[in-house]
């Protein structure tokens, strides 16, 4: 593929994690990022949405088809849910010599189809990309793994724009499949901090747990961490529920029953529910306590003192 400076981008999704990335890449010498949501579609959320597009250096387009038409890349970032439907629609735009990569949470089997619609209706080659922590904070150069056919070819032009990026296989999935993987843990872990500080704090003894949690893992600050995390979950809670589906279909798909994601899943969508990420989406709660108050506020469930 062409220098950077020649390289025109295109992303299909340009909600949370889009602009971080076509800021950074923009930042790094790309061309040129034409974007498309399905925010463009709807007049309740076109004008912010076209504004937060143009503010990030990328130009808003109307259609899929409008946005890929001159790019080298097309980056897809929607919901999880929305990753086949994207690729199918994009899939009748492209052009031979293009790049897929598709960078959503999605099982690997929601992956190999994408693949397959993306690959059967064009010349494109499509990558599996699984992006490895959070976008915010890190933008650009947040870790990235690729597979699939393309996955060293995409590696090396990202790396021409300072990205973090490993090709780990050269089958669609095989990224995703470690993403899915380490989601279990990492989205577990929230969850189980959540209802246990959440249940502590109901009776009167979230110090106590927190003091007892420490003494058994010093290393480790866990307050810091749980505020970390519980402000994440707050935020992203409904997106990180989604996306536990999908490590549930991982799951079974590997002959495993997903009994930790489901539940994992239920507690990211509760904390969802209670409608904390308005409050929260500035920066998330300052302390622990704030959160726990949050909870106890929306959740009809005050501590005891």
């Amino acid at each position: 593929m062409s220098a950077k400076g020649s390289i025109r981008l295109a992303f299909i999704g340009f909600g949370e994690a889009g602009p971080e990335l076509a800021r950074g890449l923009l930042g790094a010498g790309a061309k040129s990022v034409g974007a498309y949501d399905i925010l463009a579609a709807d007049p309740a959320t076109r004008d912010a949405w076209v504004a937060k597009t143009e503010s990030v250096g990328a130009r808003a387009c109307d259609t899929p088809a409008e946005a890929v038409a001159e790019a080298d890349l097309i980056l897809s970032t929607v919901t999880s849910e929305r990753a086949l439907e994207a690729a199918e629609s994009a899939a009748p735009h492209l052009r031979q010599g293009q790049l897929y990569l598709d960078l959503n949470s999605c099982s690997p089997g929601k992956k190999v189809k994408a693949a397959k619609a993306v690959e059967d209706g064009s010349a494109v080659r499509y990558v599996d990309v699984a992006v490895m922590d959070t976008v915010p904070g890190r933008g650009h150069t947040v870790p990235m793994l690729l597979a699939g056919a393309a996955a060293e070819a995409a590696a090396e032009t990202l790396r021409g724009f300072g990205m973090t990026v490993e090709a780990v296989g050269d089958t669609v999935g095989q990224a995703s499949t470690i993403k899915m993987a380490r989601s279990v843990f990492m989205k577990g872990i929230e969850a189980i901090l959540c209802e246990s500080l959440v249940a502590a704090d109901r009776a009167g003894v979230a110090d106590r747990v927190l003091s007892s949690i420490q003494a058994t893992f010093p290393d480790t600050d866990w307050r810091a961490l749980a505020t970390y995390h519980m402000g994440r979950m707050a935020v992203h809670g409904r997106r990180r529920a989604i996306e536990m589906d999908s490590v549930a279909d991982t799951l079974r798909d590997l002959g495993l029953e997903p009994s930790t994601a489901l539940g994992t899943r239920d507690r990211q969508m509760w904390v969802a529910d209670l409608g904390l990420r308005d409050r929260f989406i500035g920066g998330g709660p300052e302390t622990l306590e704030e959160f726990l108050r949050a909870v106890a506020e929306k959740s009809g469930n005050p501590a005891s003192h």
